[in-house]
């Protein structure tokens, strides 16, 4: 079973890069219709020809012997159409407009007379989908350009969709640098939506199905968005599943170039961090924290040669500043010499010295008669190395939220598309396109790279490239009237790498932690500290939220598509299958890898007093309650395959009715490793952990794949009058994820 399914996929791979493009359900259209003489009778025998008004592409088709046509692989765009038979006029539709993964309807009815007069038709026909039946919302180029969607984020569309309510959870810049936009639809977790561009996924399989590329708001030319009721040809969603379609480019050059500005200048300052007494140059406090925004694009499209071969390319760019003031606590003077005299009536601190092993008989600190004051010779030495790191108290002497400080976020992004067509032949298309996607997110700790503390922004203090690409290549060809075969390829990649901002300092070592920069950005920087309470807790270094850091993420998901399409009759029969090799490659333990110090009120209290023991005398006498590091030892290596094969028909019963059904396959592989022990497993009957590779057991760890994943789907289309359509349907669909 798994050679077969890699013959499979390296057969369609091969051929989409063998072969020239692939015009499939996901990218292209259909224009169809009965032709008929003024009685309604069928002319069987008309010619039919289409021709996209913008490139030139011709395409022609024949009326089958019930006068029934079908135009299918049709980019979207404006056509017209028209209709030749002899005794009769020739009829011509203008103004036909063809949305991405749909079917015009156009019944022309031909007036008796010679060939060379003609039979106008200039008003557009109505948009009603009499031949497909799944909940959908189609934006075309002229909406896409002139919406008004913020920071031109085409992912805010998806909240238009019927059913659909934005996730209050958004995945961080940082991991997701498009700023795509996470819906739930009908219900179901955001993670059960499938996104795709040019007929390729633009799914991160592994990372919640998060979207990787949000294009360039100048590069799409239609967006469809379908929320229920898909085609059996589409699977791997129980929610939404949104299709970009590519400009490409055209007989005439045509391009578009913007550029929009925003900062603080109408901005208001917080009163509860920017108007603090005492602080900022004029004592009045800091003011609105800084913030610039530039974001801008440009696309030029035209022709290699006219009506053969296209170019278009785009770029779009981000830098933003956002400045951030924040207030927070560092250690008062009194704290920082070891003097907590002014709290001794409230929060005594003992020995930990004196007394019993379970704290009681504890004696509490004095030095020269001062009570609840730690002597200098007691403080640890490496504890006064990390308190010259920190910044000074400079709101107030108090305990607790003493200090405020500013610091800017940094983040920008550069994203490349390009697309090349080729109309190689009346039977043959091609196009190729790439996108490549380049970002930088620096977040800054308050208290300076080297001291870390609480982030600026977000919620860890962080330093994050990414280098995202995705590659998508097409290939369709026409044997005849009545068969037609496409071919998909395409590549997308999820590059992600994330290190603590003073990853390449060696600071342990420095404040005289010795033993935990063992060298290189993995193990480099300051390890993180917790101080707790009851007063004065603050954290030194990276923070709690950092123990995701450092992280490699890479996630490959390589896809071969092939279809078919046989037209017999009135029946419209469509068959494929849908093959992805996910590769998986994250390095993310959870644990910081250059140590974790925590300090609690226990190792200073007495149980026998209550509210006793503060954190902050653990922390001068050196002495943690939790100590952890994170050890590396390998990247897993996770692989999958997630393979689908579908059949439908599509029945045209009469020319008012038309019916979809079919049937889909999905089946979805175990994750699976090549190395000893780089996948693990829990076995419930023997109490085993099982290692994938070690002891008998498989590169599954003895997971086995689902192969249930029968999936019908059902779809009825009446058309009650030339304005009127009534659809239902029905389907199940199967999608699988991980976090």
């Amino acid at each position: 079973m798994k050679r077969l399914l890699a013959l499979l996929f390296c057969g369609a791979v091969l051929v989409s890069w063998c072969a020239p493009n692939s015009w499939t359900q996901a990218t292209w259209g259909a224009i169809s219709g009965y032709v008929s003489d003024p009685s309604g009778a069928a002319v069987p025998g008309a010619n039919v020809t289409v021709t996209e008004v913008k490139t030139g592409i011709v395409t022609k088709g024949v009326a089958d012997s019930v006068g029934l046509y079908n135009i299918t692989h049709l980019d979207p765009g404006e056509y017209t159409v028209v209709v030749e038979a002899p005794g009769f006029k020739r009829f011509i539709q203008a103004d036909v407009t063809l949305q991405v993964d749909s079917t015009v309807r156009i019944d022309p009815r031909l007036e008796l007379g010679a060939v060379s007069q003609e039979v106008s038709v200039t008003a557009a026909p109505p948009l009603l989908k009499s031949e497909k039946t799944d909940v959908a919302r189609n934006i075309n180029e002229q909406a896409i350009e002139a919406l008004p969607v913020a920071a031109h984020n085409l992912s805010k569309l998806f909240d238009i969709v019927p059913g659909a309510v934005e996730n209050v959870l958004q995945i961080g810049e940082g991991e997701t640098p498009s700023g795509a936009t996470s819906v739930t639809v009908n219900g179901m977790w955001f993670g059960a939506n499938e996104y795709v561009i040019d007929g390729i996924t633009d799914t991160a399989c592994c990372f919640s199905n998060q979207i990787v590329f949000v294009p360039n708001q100048d590069s799409v030319a239609e967006l469809k968005m379908a929320a229920g009721d898909y085609d059996p040809e589409f699977g791997n969603s129980a929610g939404l599943i949104a299709q970009y379609v590519t400009k490409s480019g055209t007989n005439e050059i045509h391009g578009s170039v913007w550029w929009t500005n925003m900062n603080k200048a109408t901005f208001a300052a917080d009163p509860f961090t920017e108007k603090i007494p005492n602080t900022g140059p004029s004592g009045k406090g800091t003011g609105p924290a800084p913030f610039n925004q530039n974001q801008g694009a440009f696309s030029l499209g035209g022709p290699i040669r006219k009506n053969k071969m296209f170019i278009f390319g785009d770029y779009q760019f981000l830098r933003r500043r956002q400045g951030a003031t924040l207030t927070a606590t560092v250690p008062n003077d009194a704290f920082r010499n070891g003097d907590f005299s002014a709290v001794a009536a409230t929060n005594p601190i003992y020995d930990p010295a004196t007394g019993n092993p379970d704290g009681t008989g504890r004696q509490q600190f004095s030095c020269q008669g001062a009570l609840n004051v730690i002597c200098p010779d007691r403080i640890n030495p490496v504890t006064k190395n990390l308190l010259a790191l920190l910044p000074r108290a400079n709101i107030s002497q108090r305990t607790d939220l003493n200090f405020v400080g500013s610091g800017t976020v940094t983040f920008r992004t550069d994203q490349f598309d390009t697309r090349w067509d080729w109309n190689i032949s009346d039977k043959d298309k091609l196009f190729v396109r790439n996108t490549y996607l380049y970002s930088f997110l620096y977040n800054p700790p308050l208290f300076g790279v080297v001291a870390g503390g609480p982030p600026v922004g977000g919620l860890a203090s962080e330093a994050v490239p990414t280098y995202d690409d995705g590659v998508a290549l097409n290939y369709t060809h026409t044997f005849g009237p009545s068969l037609l075969a496409e071919f998909r390829g395409g590549l997308l990649r999820w590059h992600l790498l994330g290190y603590q901002t003073d990853a390449g300092l060696k600071t342990n070592d420095q404040v005289g932690i010795k033993g935990l920069n063992l060298g290189g950005k993995i193990t480099g920087g300051l390890a993180g500290f917790v101080i707790d309470g009851p007063l004065g807790n603050f954290i030194e270094g990276p923070g709690p939220n950092n123990v995701a850091l450092p992280r490699l993420d890479i996630i490959n998901v390589w896809e071969g598509v092939n279809n078919w399409t046989l037209m017999r009759g009135k029946h419209q029969i469509r068959w494929g299958t849908d093959i992805r090799r996910n590769m998986e490659d994250l390095f993310t333990i959870n644990a910081h890898t250059n140590g974790f110090f925590e300090f609690t009120q226990l190792t200073t209290a007495n149980p026998a007093v209550s509210a006793s023991g503060i954190g902050t005398a653990a922390f001068l006498l050196g002495e943690p309650s939790i100590f952890q590091r994170g050890v590396f030892n390998f990247i897993p290596h996770e692989r999958q395959w997630r393979n689908a094969f579908y059949g439908q028909d599509v029945w045209r019963v009469t020319p008012k009715l038309t019916a979809n059904y079919g049937l889909r396959w999905d089946y979805f592989g175990p994750d699976e490793t090549d190395l000893k022990g780089g996948l693990s497993n829990f076995d419930p009957k023997t109490g085993e952990l099982l290692l994938a590779n070690l002891g008998g057991v498989s590169k599954t760890a003895n997971v086995q794949g689902y192969h249930k994943g029968f999936a019908p789907r059902l779809g009825l289309a009446y058309k009650l009058t030339d304005n009127t359509v009534v659809r239902t349907g029905l389907g199940r669909s199967y999608f699988a994820t991980n976090y």
